[in-house]
Order: C-alpha cells, then structure tokens, then sequence
C-alpha cells in the first residue's frame, strides 16, 4: 500500500520528491515513487459559493433579499484549478491509498486548504499531519515523517480558518450590496481592507485640515579653547511640541543678552551603543525596503520574489512573516554562509565565525517561527542584479549575511551649555566599529569638538531660524505596510496596543499587498509615485459607514485587532466558533437594518448629498450623507420609545414609572441587538446558548417577554 501526501504548492511537492530521488518521476498533476504519492493544491482550490449559487433570487441586488445568512456554507471548485482537484480526488479513491500525510503550509490558511478538499473528495482515508516551519530540506523532511500525528490534533487550525472564511464572506457580501444599493455605485466592503481604507482616509483628512502653526529655533555658536560648538536652544521644563518657541522676539531679546556673556558645560554624556543586525527579511519588510529604496510597489515585490523563488529557484518561499530560521534548519543555514563567503568575498569583510551558532537568536529561534522561515538566498543568482529580480535579491542576501557580521558601534556625544541661565543642546557621534552597516555602504562620523564638563567658554552669535510645522507626511506603500504590520501606535487602548504587539495586525504577508492593489483597483485610493492618497470615492465610502454607529466598527482597527485575537485563539483551541460566528451574524443582521432604515440618498443622477458626503459621481464635488439611528421599538406596557442606556434597553419613561427593561447580560451571556429586537418584536427569542447558572454551569434556553414585561427564561423541553 502507498501514503498519499498532499502539499499546498508544487514547489513544496518537488522538496518532498527530491527527499525520495523521486525528481524524475512526476507524472500529470503528481509525483509517485514506490512508497509515495506526492500531490499539491494550488492555494485554494475550492470556493465558498456565490450568494446566486444557493438561491437564484440572490442573482438580482436588492433590499429585501438581505441579510443572505447560508445556513450550511457550501464551496465549489475554482475554474482555472479544477484539474488539479479531480486529479487529486482521483488519487484519494484509489485502493492502493490507505493512508494520507496533509502537507500543506502549517497554519490556519494552509489547514482550511487541505481539509477543504478532504471534505469535498468525501475522504475516509486514515489521515495524518506533516507540520513543520523549518526549511524542507532532504533531512528535515525525513525526521518529520517520524513524527506525523493525527490530522485531528489540528482540528482548532482548520476550525479558525473556516471561521474566518465564514466571517469575511457574511461581512463582505451582505456590506458590499448594502453599500452598492445605497450609495448608487459599486462599493466593495471587506473586514480588513474597510479598515485600512480608514487610515488612509483618516491621513488624508489630516493632511487637508491641518493648519501649519509657525515657531522660531536659536543655533548658537560658543568658543570653548579657539574650538567652535554649535548647540541649539531649548527648554529644559517643556516637552515634545511645547518646546517650539512661538515668538521671534523672544530670541532677539536673548541675542542682545548673550553679548560678551560666559558659557558652560553643564553637561558631557558619553554612551557605547550598539546596533544589531535585524534578522531576515519576512515579506512585508521586504516590500518596504523596496518601496523606500527602488520605488517597488508591494505587489512588484512579491512579484519579483516570486520569480526569484520560482523561476531562478534562489530564494526561499517568500510569502512569509518570520524573521527567523529553525533550529533544525542550521545545517542548511551554515552551509549558505560559507557558500557565499567564497562568492562574496567582499561582503563578508566584517565576519565573525562565532555567530554561525545556535546561540545566534537573530537567526535561529523556533519560538518566533510561524507557518515558514525567513527569506533566504538558497544560491546565486544568474540574472543580471542591475535587473529589477537582482535588486530584491541582493536586498535578501545582504540581508541574510549581515546577521552574520561585527555589531555596529558608535559613541554617542550629548552636550547641554548653559548660557546666562539659558539652555542649548546638540548630539555627536564616533563610530567605533562599522560592523554590518558597512554592506550598505560607509557612514561618516558626526563628531563634537571635544570639551570637559563644566567647561568655561564664551558666546558668538547665534542665527534665528523660522519654522513652520508640517502636516503628517503622505501615506507611502512603506509606511502603510508598517501600520499594517505595526498598529499598536494607532490605538489608544492598552489591552488593544497589547493584542497588535502579540504578531497580530491588518491582513497577512501574502495578502497585504492585494489588499493595496484591490482598493487601488477599486477606485478607493490612487498611487501618485511613491504615494498613497484616497479619492472622493474612497473618502465617501469611510465617512458613510462613519455616520452609523454600528457599520463604523468596519472602519476601525480596533475592531479588526479584537477579531484577529479570537481567531487566533480559536486556533489555540480557547475559542468556540460558534460564538464567534453568531456575533459575526449578528452583527450582520443588526448592520443591515441600519442601512436598510436609511432613506434613499440618491437621486436619478447619483448626486450625494447630506451631512458627511465626500463624493458626487460625476462632478467629484463634495456634499452630505443624512443618517438614522436604528429603531429599537416601542415599549410593550406605555408604548414609549426604548432607549438604549450602557447596561439595558429600557422605556424612555422609566422616570415617569414605566419599568420595562431588558438587560444586555443576562446569566452572563451578552445579548445580541437582533437577540433583543427579536424579543421585543416577537415576544420570544430562538434559542440562545452560553447562559451559566450561579453554579457556573452553562445551558441554553429561549428568552420570552410575558404579559407583564418580564424577560423569563423558557427551557427545551427534555420529551
């Protein structure tokens, strides 16, 4: 009997062949050898189904056919790949087949990919999981094989991914055509991509508002010993911007002071520093580097990596987040060192033999591995490195081989001068040890007359310098993708600032560049050179979701960060997907009924119009958007309105006596809005789980609204 293993790539296929000396033997859509059979996905080879493929009625957009909430979600193949998934169908009915190893990328994505087509080929076969980050090398692959464990232990992986799958297809078809019916144009919505549309608009708007404010600074130069320093003024007791002096004639009255006046150093701090290399490149880092230093778009990027990994085969799989190796993996990674040590002499100038060491935490470090290992050269590159391919090459193996050079080090020079009780300051610096800086070329020393503390010297003029403060700079594909990757800064709360700092940020690295590309494409946001700036269309869309208070989550990263963390505690097993998705749909019911309550904002010419309109079709001119709370309903016992205060939904005369409430938490479960408009409406909810008693324990049970007003519990009847 044979093993079936099942890869995410045909790159990774060929890895697994070549452990066998199975190159040779590859046959239409897999490679077979007397033991094995080695098939690949090519990424997702089936997709949720179209909201028209369950019901025809979808096929039209309109109002009242939303929200579609599928009760079973349903998948089908994608065109262009449906060979590939017969063909391997095919391979899992065959009866020389009693056992398969999925293979696939060892996280979330990759186990929704092969349980996916587990699922749809009806498999029964016994199945096991291959799941290793490190590099696929001939030696890795065989000691893992050791160590397969049933494909059952990663049932929470393929559990978080189909959650998150489910739950960007409830958001983004059911917000999409909200969206496109209101707003009389075609708008896309999506979890991550609304989100980062909302920075980019929140930058633009900066940008346009900002009122620049103009200061003054003083550079002043002393004589300390016929030695000139020049140090700039400012004040000790104000911090960040409040040191910007806003008056001229504070300065000309200071210059008139300072004449024939005495000098001191009041203080002389010297510190050692040293700067670390960085580690490998993961994707996303090297996307910026590219942008900054060539101008390369993100999606150019993985572009050029991917040729480099595909076609000239000299560069790891690049669609990766880590910055390191595994420790298995140091073999492969000291054979490279010293591989190209003899090709590159010249950059190896500064090499330390002791880094090439497990100890070395920059490179070797399983704790921070995710689904692959950093970006690696594996060889030479053939093409031309003035070539576009070259550029990002040299990028990752200068890269790589910097974590194997000296430090950098430098002595840092602080000075502070006190004149006529007045305070100056400036900063130097020595380098003492060029070190890995040196692959990007030389640095120059930035060094200070040199002084002793306490110095007495003299005052020689100074200059008066007007400034202006700037409006935040335009949003680059760099500094985008370090939001993306980094967003922590962007938020207030700590809890939140925590979750962005725990690896979790907006989109992937093999999605973030689409995610640019899409909202480019979609008229959302224009690239001007190496900016990023979002249209009216763009800003019309962020600013309408903005005026509902319940829509507006879509454009917050807050609520993005807080997603990602249930979903990766879904994949740690913490989390129950159930939960998560009745919030998703719940949340999607409550969205629509905000939309729907809207009144038409259009007119036969698709002119916006209302409070906070950014966009008309076809003038480009601003104008408004209305907006409307959602209606909650009317007390059951007065008929008064229902109010909603921080811990119920209560009758708006509950002063005059009325004491309807509805509390958010009940047996502390957190009431759903759809939850609660279901029972006032219908008097009765469907069955709501998660309850627990005071014992803790959990149950389920309906709610139901009696004649009295009371919400009482109704349990399942045991018949």
């Amino acid at each position: 009997m044979k093993c079936l293993i099942l890869t995410e790539k045909p790159s990774v296929a060929r890895d697994f062949a070549s452990a066998f000396n199975a190159q040779k033997a590859q046959q239409d859509g897999f490679i077979e050898t007397e033991e094995y059979v080695i098939t690949w996905a090519i990424g997702h080879l089936l997709s949720p189904f179209d909201p028209e493929d369950y019901d025809i009625k979808f096929k039209r957009w309109t109002l009242d056919t939303l929200p579609i909430l599928p009760i079973d979600f349903k998948f089908k193949p994608q065109p262009k790949t449906k060979k590939q998934l017969d063909i391997i169908k095919r391979l899992l009915k065959r009866t020389d087949i009693d056992k398969v190893i999925v293979a696939t990328d060892a996280g979330r994505e990759g186990e929704l990919i092969a349980r996916l087509i587990l699922n749809d080929a009806k498999s029964k076969i016994k199945a096991f999981r291959f799941f290793t980050s490190a590099a696929l090398t001939r030696e890795v692959i065989h000691s893992e094989l050791k160590n397969l464990k049933p494909l059952y232990e990663y049932d929470r992986l393929f559990i978080a991914g189909r959650a998150r799958q489910k739950a960007d297809w409830l958001v983004g078809m059911n917000l999409s055509r909200l969206a496109t019916i209101k707003l009389g144009d075609l708008f896309s919505i999506g979890r991550v991509q609304t989100a980062v549309l909302g920075l980019l608009v929140e930058r633009s708007q900066a940008i346009n508002q900002f009122i620049p404010v103009d200061y003054f600074e003083m550079k002043a130069t002393f004589i300390f010993h016929e030695k000139s320093l020049e140090a700039f003024w400012f004040d000790p007791e104000k911090k960040d911007e409040e040191k910007r002096q806003p008056q001229r004639e504070y300065f000309e009255k200071l210059q008139k002071r300072f004449i024939n006046k005495s000098a001191q150093v009041s203080l002389l701090k010297e510190s050692e520093k040293t700067v670390y290399p960085q580690g490998l490149y993961s994707l996303t880092e090297l996307q910026r580097q590219a942008n900054i230093q060539f101008g390369f778009s993100a999606a150019r990027t993985l572009e050029l990596a991917q040729n480099l990994y595909e076609k000239y085969k000299c560069l790891s799989y690049p669609r990766t987040d880590s910055k390191v190796m595994a420790t298995s993996s140091f073999e492969l990674v000291k054979s490279l060192v010293y591989k190209f040590k003899e090709i590159f002499p010249d950059y190896f100038e500064k090499f330390v033999s002791y880094k090439v060491s497990l100890k070395n935490k920059n490179v070797f470090d399983d704790s921070r591995l995710t689904d692959h290992h950093g970006l690696i050269p594996l060889k030479d590159f053939s093409g031309n490195q003035s070539s576009p391919e070259g550029k990002i090459y040299l990028l990752v193996l200068k890269r790589f081989i910097s974590n194997f050079l000296e430090n950098h080090k430098y002595i840092e020079t602080e000075i502070e001068i006190c004149c006529d009780e007045e305070m100056f300051k400036t900063k130097g610096r020595k380098i003492i040890e060029l070190g890995f800086k040196g692959l990007d070329g030389s640095l120059e020393d930035d060094i200070l007359p040199s002084v002793v503390q306490n110095e007495i010297g003299n005052y020689k003029k100074s200059e008066i310098e007007s400034k202006k403060t700037k409006p935040p700079s335009e949003y680059t594909e760099a500094s985008l993708l370090y939001d993306m990757t980094n967003p922590s800064r962007l938020v207030q709360e700590n809890d939140l600032k925590k979750i962005f700092k725990s690896e979790i940020g907006l989109g992937t690295q093999a999605t973030r560049a689409q995610i640019i590309e899409t909202l480019i494409n979609r008229n959302y946001v224009e690239r001007l050179g190496k900016n990023l700036k979002s249209t009216a269309k763009g800003e019309l869309l962020i600013q309408r979701l903005s005026a509902m208070p319940l829509t507006s989550t879509l454009t917050n990263i807050s609520q993005t960060a807080k997603l990602e963390l249930r979903l990766q505690s879904m994949a740690e097993g913490d989390e129950d997907d159930l939960d998560f998705l009745d919030t998703i749909q719940d949340y999607v019911v409550s969205a629509t009924n905000e939309w729907k309550l809207l009144d038409t904002i259009i007119n036969k010419n698709k002119t916006y119009s209302g409070k906070f309109a950014k966009y008309n079709k076809s003038s480009n001119k601003p104008e408004v958007l209305e907006s409307q709370l959602v209606q909650l309903g009317n007390c059951p016992i007065c008929k008064a309105e229902i109010k909603n205060f921080p811990k119920s939904y209560s009758c708006s005369k509950w002063k005059e006596g009325c004491g309807f409430t509805i509390w958010k938490i009940v047996a502390k479960k957190k009431l759903s809005e759809s939850q609660i408009k279901m029972l006032i409406k219908d008097k009765k909810t469907g069955v709501i789980k998660g309850f627990k008693s005071k014992a803790g324990k959990s149950f389920q049970a309906f709610l139901v609204l009696n004649n009295e007003g009371k919400v009482v519990f109704e349990f399942l009847s045991k018949a």
